[in-house]
């Protein structure tokens, strides 16, 4: 959905949250709770398994934010000034992948 109006960075940080870190810090508490109970691994396998799944999941969704901002007009160099802190992206060449490589980053 684009709009004219122009998106404060305090309107794309949360954005970003909410659409990313939140969902990844649910995933992982989820499954390394849902390990803990249903599997007999060690306490460092569940985390190392709750951590992949993370990076799985936020490589997945990461893009959809970046996409999702790049619709709405947000330049590369200030989604990297608002996501860099926010813990959503390390570099811009995390927000290029997506939007001249059309990949997934890290995976």
């Amino acid at each position: 959905m684009t709009n004219n109006k122009m998106l404060s960075d305090f309107d794309v940080l949360i954005r970003g949250q909410l659409t990313v870190n939140l969902p990844i810090t649910v995933i992982m508490l989820a499954v390394f709770f849902g390990l803990l109970e249903f599997a007999d691994l060690s306490l460092r396998l569940n985390l190392l398994i709750a951590f992949i799944f993370g990076w799985i999941s936020w490589s997945i969704l990461v893009k959809k934010w970046i996409l999702w901002a790049k619709e709405n007009n947000v330049s590369d160099e200030r989604l990297l000034k608002i996501g860099k802190p926010g813990l959503l992206v390390w570099s811009i060449h995390t927000i290029e992948t997506v939007t001249k490589k059309n990949k997934n980053p890290w995976i």
